[in-house]
């Protein structure tokens, strides 16, 4: 098989290619389609926002943290430093490992899910109608479109009509009448009608392919947590590379080049305050925790189509449901015919299934009534009108006139008080009713005309899922308010969430006829909207958004693409039209509203976890930035410069930040959100920071001071390297103390985590103390006096009390000017 074109190359091919004649019954036959296949002429388009294996491993060991840690790496080889110096390079490498086989994992399971939702195409070959992947579509191959199908390529229509919504494409909503010989565009998708096409572009040649900004009918959404992210690496990144270079400047200005071990003092120093500022782990486990949850949803049968907007869900506020789907199955039953005029059964009975078989509908109602009439047919029908979800109704002309089928209220129709009274006690009574009309004239060039006779009532029924009144109870619990948006008659949209507990369920509008304003208005007080078209839906959700709230969206129709596009996070059904599924973030694979639940936990989740876990490294960031800056000056003043190497910051950095965070992003965490991601990120990092910067400056104060206090020793070298062994020792502990302050409240999993870091910690420096020939943590335990752990302990206490007094200070005053808004946990 050959290898897909490029776009320039592709037209070339396309326009030199043999056209075969074919009808639109009968398709290519199987060596046509071969033949068109080896001269490259497929429909390959671009896939779905998966990342490519190149991309995984491209983001988890090439990124910029990554790359200057082994860059560090390779300047401490030629430093000739201990072999405990390079640990970070197996907290690294675990990191990417881990990193990438669940990012790995993670594609495994949404591509096998997508084989479930990728698009099909309805192809006609051999007289058969196939349906197969889009990119087994071949230049001159037969499509057959019916209502809700997206179009694969670019066509001309070659049998029968249709209605096409261009709006994926050109941003206009309005949907486009197409008749034999009119050209049809990939990226467009049917509002009504059947017709067969024959494909005129393939691949990049198609008309969506070429104006990728606007045709794309997929746009990202935006996450606060990979701006916050970015924020961070940004400031991380530029303060690393100034500092690193100043540290060089300021060696290579006073130091003794043709010394060696003047270079490795100085990768040994320089390294260790580099390696402390990057947060390398905090990229890995935002990548780690958000797969995590994709496979998690995907095990429950979520398809997520976009990483971020598990994140967006969990932040949502208002939640817009259509009635089918959430609230009722969308199946329906006919309960009963009334008629209200002079027509026989007869009459009705031949009208009803006549407009039923011959648009050849499969909306609910029209499924319903086939139902209803099992052995119908629509045989007398001359012409007809297929429904339309702007227009509610559909239309069948037979010889004596024109039946219509549609909503009361859309429908030019003369008074009929009997059926006004009917339709009013139907309404009331919670079914759907819709209108059978008639007149004498026949439909002309695709609309009906005239004044019509109401000629009977049919009622229909909704089946209310069992979980219906669980799910919206859950929503109510969690703070999310609900709306429901319906085409369907508003009095029976709201006696079905009242029945299902929506709060203000019984507060309805009708938006027939309403301008964009009113219903703006209308948003604020209202809580159930019917007889809502697809553009008011999209005004709808835009007013709730311009009012600052947290939109999400689930739809299933094409009538919901508007909507789905605009909304802040948007789900479809699997069982839904396939323009709806691709332009929508989550795709519930069962077609299962009560998933969403799980999907607000997965958000909160990652989210939770997230700001837990970042604040522990970056209060490092913030300590060894600090820190660093501070010694730059003791160094230029020919005193002491950064004291700690990389070993120093074992425990900490590898076992109360890395072993920790890990598997505190692991663990369940459903609390609902408050405050911004970085705000309540900085709320934690910042004591913490500021604490584990007084521990090093009390020591050293100290031991500038009192070293006779811990340290037996008089000169300088070996006073410095009991501080070292004292500083480290203290910020190791404070960031215990951080520790378990990020677990509370404590449960029997984060309990059991705080105590498994801390014997782990306490075993590192045991290691260090009885085996010193390993250098494990790099300290010398030698020339202390007792009065060291008094010393030490004064110092942790200190700092401990601190650390609490800020951290409740910070929590204070940034709950006060966010109003509230700040997440204490």
């Amino acid at each position: 098989m050959k290898l897909p074109l490029t776009h320039k190359t592709l037209e070339e091919k396309i326009a030199a290619a043999p056209r075969y004649d074919v009808s639109f019954n009968d398709g290519l036959t199987p060596e046509q389609v071969q033949a068109r296949r080896e001269e490259g002429l497929y429909n390959k388009t671009r896939k779905h926002p998966t990342k490519s294996y190149a991309q995984i491993v491209f983001d988890n060991v090439f990124n910029f943290f990554n790359v200057l840690l082994v860059i560090i790496f390779v300047a401490m080889l030629f430093g000739h430093l201990p072999a405990t110096s390079y640990f970070f390079m197996v907290i690294l490498v675990a990191n990417m490992t881990i990193g990438l086989i669940q990012d790995i994992h993670a594609r495994h399971l949404v591509d096998r899910l997508r084989l479930l939702t990728d698009p099909k195409a309805k192809i006609v070959r051999n007289g058969t109608v196939l349906s197969l992947p889009v990119d087994d579509v071949v230049l001159g191959d037969i499509l057959q479109l019916d209502a809700g199908d997206q179009i694969c390529s670019d066509a001309v229509l070659v049998d029968g009509s249709c209605h096409c919504d261009e709006s994926l494409l050109t941003g206009e909503s309005v949907a486009v009448e197409k008749a034999v010989g009119d050209h049809v565009l990939s990226g467009s998708f049917l509002t009504k009608g059947h017709c067969r096409v024959r494909v005129e572009k393939i691949g990049a040649a198609n008309y969506a392919e070429t104006i990728e900004g606007k045709a794309s009918s997929f746009r990202r959404p935006k996450s606060e947590i990979k701006s916050a992210i970015g924020q961070i690496f940004v400031f991380a990144g530029v303060i690393t590379i100034v500092l690193g270079l100043t540290m060089t400047i300021t060696w290579a200005a006073k130091a003794d080049l043709s010394n060696p071990d003047s270079y490795q003092r100085f990768i040994q120093s320089t390294s260790g305050s580099l390696v402390a500022m990057i947060p390398a782990g905090m990229y890995l486990l935002t990548s780690l925790t958000l797969a995590v949850g994709v496979i998690l949803l995907a095990r429950k049968r979520m398809l997520v189509q976009e990483l971020y907007c598990i994140e967006m869900l969990a932040r949502v506020d208002v939640l817009c449901l259509d009635k089918t789907g959430t609230l009722t199955d969308g199946s329906m039953n006919v309960e009963h015919i009334y008629p209200v005029s002079d027509f026989t059964d007869e009459q009705i009975d031949r009208a009803l299934q006549g407009i039923v078989y011959g648009t050849a509908d499969s909306n609910a109602t029209a499924m319903a009534i086939k139902k209803y009439y099992p052995d119908g047919n629509g045989q007398d029908v001359i012409s007809f009108i297929c429904f339309d979800s702007a227009l509610k109704y559909s239309a069948a002309s037979f010889k004596e006139g024109t039946y219509v089928l549609g909503a009361p209220g859309f429908v030019k129709a003369k008074d009929n008080r009997e059926g006004d009274v009917k339709l009013d006690s139907l309404t009331k009574a919670g079914f759907r009713v819709l209108g059978l009309y008639f007149n004498k004239t026949q439909i002309s060039e695709g609309k009906i005309n005239g004044t019509f006779e109401l000629v009977a009532l049919v009622s229909l029924s909704d089946h209310i899922k069992e979980d219906a009144a669980s799910n919206i109870a859950w929503f109510k619990n969690n703070g999310v308010e609900i709306r429901v948006i319906s085409g369907d008659n508003p009095i029976t949209v709201s006696q079905i969430a009242v029945k299902v507990g929506v709060p203000n369920g019984a507060n309805y509008v009708n938006c027939t006829g309403k301008s964009d304003a009113e219903l703006e208005a209308l948003s604020k007080d209202h809580t159930v909207f019917g007889r809502v078209t697809p553009e008011q839906k999209e005004v709808l959700i835009n007013a709730y958004k311009k009012q600052g709230h947290t939109v999400a969206m689930t739809g299933d129709g094409v009538n919901d693409i508007l909507a789905l596009k605009s909304a802040d996070c948007s789900i479809a059904m699997a069982s839904g039209a396939e323009a709806a599924r691709n332009v929508s973030y989550l795709v519930s694979l069962d077609n299962d509203f009560s998933k969403l639940p799980a999907v607000v936990d997965q958000g909160r989740r990652v989210i939770n976890n997230l700001q837990r876990t970042c604040s522990l490294f970056l209060s490092k960031t913030l300590f060894a930035m600090t820190l660093s800056v501070i010694f730059l000056i003791t160094q230029w003043s020919g005193q002491i410069a950064y004291p700690f190497s990389t070993q120093n910051m074992l425990v900490w950095e590898g076992v109360s930040i890395g072993v920790a965070a890990f598997f505190l992003a692991l663990q369940p965490s459903k609390e609902r959100l408050k405050g911004s991601f970085l705000g309540n990120i900085l709320v934690k990092a910042l004591p913490a920071g500021l604490t584990e910067i007084l521990a090093v400056v009390l020591t050293y104060l100290i031991s500038y001071f009192w070293s006779g206090s811990f340290c037996s020793a008089t000169s300088r070298e070996l006073i410095t390297q009991a501080a070292v062994l004292l500083a480290v020792i203290s910020f190791t502990t404070v960031s215990y103390v951080v520790l378990f302050r990020i677990c509370l409240p404590f449960n029997s999993y984060r309990t059991v985590l705080f105590i498994a870091m801390l014997l782990l910690g306490i075993c590192f420096f045991v290691t260090d103390y009885f085996v010193p020939t390993i250098k494990l943590l790099n300290l010398s335990w030698k020339n202390l006096t007792w009065g060291f752990s008094l010393v030490a302990f004064t110092i942790v206490t200190l700092c401990s009390g601190f650390y609490f007094l800020v951290d409740w200070g910070i929590r204070k005053i940034a709950s006060k000017s966010s109003g509230g808004r700040i997440n204490e946990n």
